[in-house]
């Protein structure tokens, strides 16, 4: 009797362990719900980026030097009208497409990456980069052949230019095309447009720290930055916008005849920058047209006066240019007396 009881008992203990037991993981589903929250959260295109930076109308950027008068453009024979391919700047090209295809450039890269005529190869962005190096680090060691220790040890500890130039950014203007060695002697200043307006500070030590007697702004044929300030540029990049717009040209104006504008416009802001210097007969100030097309018909490539001073009249700049008169030909003060180099 007492063992048949105990065994009942066992039983159902046993039994209710084991119901136990088997309602135990119930609960165990509530664990992941903690995790279910992050769903909830705002995406990324809520978080206030919702409107394109594009469709917003682009902010006037007030400029460092005041839009001045324009000055009269003189030419003496009919300007080509760039191509189409040089009417848009190349920003118009979205970066996104370069990446989207990187695979491409890789597998690309591998098959290509040694050998290209010119170093302008075409067939990858590793191959490109790996040959201009290449003929960079070959130039320099030329170079270096060329130039024994003497070269170097004269400018070594100081520089003493002659002048400083401000070119276009573009890539097809360098300072070997209207200078034989510019290493010591040229102090340049390069953004897109020759402007004094967004490199006042360089210009300025230029002319007024290293003394230079001599400041020159030099355009160029159909300039892709002159194209875009005589056009809409409401899309570009801010940055781009704001050097811009202290290129004051036309709308619409023909893209050579704007360049010559604008050389005009940098020259006659300089003189104003400079006017102590101009005056006193310490400083010349001129303006000149790199014209690698021909398109004034006077052979590719030439450098063309077309500013001294302010001055701008084709027949006078001829006579200065061969009297060698370059300070205050506007105002008919004498010239500074010659310095060495």
């Amino acid at each position: 009797m007492v063992t048949a009881l105990l065994g009942a008992l066992f039983t159902l203990g046993t039994t209710a362990a084991m119901a136990s037991d088997a309602h135990a993981p119930a609960a165990a589903p509530k664990a992941p719900a903690s995790h279910a929250a992050p769903a909830e959260a705002p995406k990324p295109a809520d978080a206030g980026h919702g409107t394109p930076a594009a469709s917003k109308a682009p902010e006037t950027l007030s400029p460092s030097i005041h839009p001045l008068r324009r000055p009269a453009i003189h030419t003496a024979t009919a300007v080509h009208k760039p191509a189409a391919s040089h009417s848009r700047p190349a920003s118009s090209h979205k970066p996104a497409a370069s990446h989207g295809k990187a695979k491409a450039h890789t597998s690309a890269a591998a098959g290509h990456g040694d050998a290209h005529d010119d170093g302008h190869g075409h067939d990858s962005e590793t191959g490109k980069v790996q040959n201009l190096v290449k003929a960079m680090l070959a130039a320099n060691t030329n170079y270096m052949k060329r130039n024994n220790s003497s070269y170097f040890d004269k400018f070594a500890s100081k520089q003493t230019p002659r002048a400083t130039v401000v070119t276009c950014a573009d890539s097809r203007v360098q300072s070997n095309a209207f200078h034989p060695d510019a290493v010591n002697d040229l102090f340049m200043v390069r953004n897109i447009g020759n402007q004094l307006a967004t490199s006042e500070g360089s210009i300025e030590y230029g002319v007024r720290h290293l003394n230079t007697p001599l400041l020159m702004f030099i355009g160029h044929a159909v300039c892709g930055a002159v194209a875009a300030a005589s056009g809409d540029f409401s899309k570009l990049e801010r940055p781009i916008q704001k050097e811009l717009l202290t290129i004051n040209i036309p709308k619409g104006i023909n893209v050579n005849e704007g360049v010559l504008m604008n050389v005009n416009n940098q020259v006659e802001s300089a003189m104003l920058k400079f006017g102590g210097e101009v005056e006193s007969g310490k400083l010349a100030v001129i303006g000149a047209f790199y014209d690698f097309r021909n398109d004034y018909k006077q052979g590719k490539g030439k450098l063309i006066i077309t500013n001294i001073n302010g001055e701008t009249d084709p027949a006078k700049l001829a006579a200065l240019t061969k009297a060698g008169n370059f300070f205050n030909a506007a105002t008919g003060m004498s010239a500074a007396p010659a310095g060495g180099h």
